[in-house]
């Protein structure tokens, strides 16, 4: 039997071991000491195998490199902001774009090794998304009745797609609710004197339909059968909230209808809790 350790657990091996750690902590299975001791000795394995430097246990450890890093990529970030409206619009669409490929691009990378910082890219990069768009928009006086719908659907599909990709929940809800608005708007602009029941008929089948594609997809396809279900309830309200805030003239008992929708919402998860809790937890 020779003397040499064993190798390090892989990340996926420690984590369904760190998992089990917690669960004997909430059940009360073994002594808090002791799972501190080993959850401490797992973490540590952890971090002897993760050779990432930038990671939390680094920040945490008070790396000057790390943070004189951090430092330059802050002040880059700012020098741009600064300097990006007397860019040409061609090396402004390149700047926005390298920002954005950097940011996903490592969120994609560490998503499996670093879930937090991977999370904190991805936000960072959904932001500048939406805020280089409106910013180019503003600078080149560009028409924000074509635009900003182009750019609302240009980030429903991106987030969508990173969202799936990167399996940040979040992210993918976010795209379908700026899908959601540009469907909104669109038919806002054609049926401006649209009637309470013809909202109704606009957005249920909408919600319908998600919350079947979330039934059918929660065996098929891991993580998207809970964003479905979280769009497709929120479609539920859509109708109300369309006439509420979107257009204008609607009566005031349109709000009590949103009220015992809401009730009428949370009866059914009641009720069929179960269910959408086993689609949800796929």
């Amino acid at each position: 039997m020779s003397g040499k350790r064993d190798e390090p657990l892989n990340l996926e091996k420690r984590d369904i071991i760190l998992k089990e750690i917690q669960y004997w902590r909430k059940n009360r299975l073994l002594s808090e000491q002791y799972c501190d001791f080993l959850t401490n000795l797992y973490d540590d394995e952890a971090t002897v195998k993760n050779g990432n430097p930038v990671s939390l246990h680094n920040l945490q450890q008070g790396s000057i490199k790390i943070w004189l890093f951090g430092f330059g990529i802050i002040s880059f970030i700012f020098l741009i902001s600064l300097y990006f409206s007397v860019f040409p619009w061609s090396l402004q669409l390149a700047t926005a774009l390298s920002l954005l490929l950097v940011c996903y691009g490592y969120s994609g990378v560490l998503k499996d090794r670093q879930r937090v910082i991977s999370l904190m890219l991805a936000g960072i990069g959904s932001v500048l998304t939406l805020g280089f768009g409106m910013w180019m928009i503003a600078l080149h006086d560009l028409d924000p009745e074509v635009w900003r719908p182009i750019l609302i659907g240009s980030c429903g599909i991106l987030w969508c797609i990173l969202g799936f990709i990167l399996r940040i929940g979040l992210l993918q809800y976010c795209g379908f609710v700026f899908w959601a608005l540009l469907y909104a708007g669109f038919f806002g602009g054609i049926r401006p004197e649209a009637s309470v029941l013809e909202l109704e008929m606009l957005w249920l089948p909408l919600c319908i339909l998600m919350i079947w594609l979330s039934w059918l997809l929660h065996h098929r396809i891991k993580g998207v059968s809970g964003v479905y279900f979280a769009v497709g309830a929120t479609i539920w309200l859509l109708p109300e909230l369309d006439s509420l805030l979107l257009r204008h003239g609607y009566p005031h008992w349109v709000s009590y209808i949103l009220l015992l929708k809401i009730a009428i919402g949370l009866a059914l998860l009641f009720i069929f809790r179960k269910k959408w809790i086993a689609w949800v937890a796929s």
